[in-house]
């Protein structure tokens, strides 16, 4: 008998609604929610959230099977607080800094503790929409190394201003600086003059790339 796995789980949220209608909710294309529903492409932290938002869906019932389907009404799936500090996740997921780092694991491995007070005050952010991940490769060097810890603010997905951003392209991660132009589109470079620049064209972001969210604070080992 088949392991019912996350595909199944994800069909029962979908419950009557066609797969193109289910895809616009979450904000995606067609295709890319078909391969989820298929396990073809691996539940990353994009979809996870977006069920989340959307439906109150808890991502460890997703991906495991583990506990209740539905969050608490006003909850959102994080490490615990404890007094001034916030435990904030991290994933064993790695943004590649120069051509793409599949994504092949969306289990919470670890949490690093930040101050809330910092995280409100300081970067802008709401501890429930932030997350940690690693850097690979070189290609944002001298500014992210290979192995430095990224905070990703998930709620700072259109590049409305310059920074560095997470991207999902072709099931891989990047992390590229982004800086909006004029027509709608966008240019991604890396701070490694080794890397070309490409275009970003924002109304086709959806199709097959996804602006994950923004980089708000970074740490490495010296």
């Amino acid at each position: 008998m088949r392991t019912r796995g996350f595909g199944d789980r994800l069909k029962e949220v979908r419950g009557s609604a066609t797969q193109e209608d289910f895809a616009k909710e979450l904000g995606l294309t067609l295709s890319t929610y078909s391969r989820y529903e298929r396990e073809e492409t691996p539940a990353d932290v994009g979809l996870l959230w977006a069920l989340q938002d959307k439906r109150g869906i808890s991502a460890d019932w997703l991906l495991n099977g583990k506990g209740s389907q539905q969050l608490q009404v006003g909850v959102r799936e994080e490490a615990p607080a404890y007094g001034e500090l916030v435990m904030i996740p991290l994933y064993n997921v790695k943004a590649k800094a120069g051509h793409g780092s599949l994504v092949t694991s969306e289990k919470i491995v670890d949490s690093l503790a930040f101050k809330r007070d910092f995280l409100r005050n300081e970067l802008n952010a709401t501890p429930g929409d932030l997350y940690l991940i690693h850097v690979e490769g070189d290609s944002m060097e001298p500014t992210l190394r290979a192995g430095d810890l990224i905070l990703v603010d998930r709620r700072r997905t259109s590049a409305d201003r310059e920074g560095i951003y997470v991207m999902s392209m072709d099931d891989a991660l990047l992390v590229k600086r982004l800086q909006r132009q004029p027509g709608g589109r966008l240019v991604a470079t890396s701070d490694n003059a080794a890397y070309q620049p490409f275009d970003v064209d924002l109304k086709a972001v959806h199709d097959g790339l996804t602006i994950v969210g923004r980089v708000v604070w970074t740490g490495r080992r010296v």
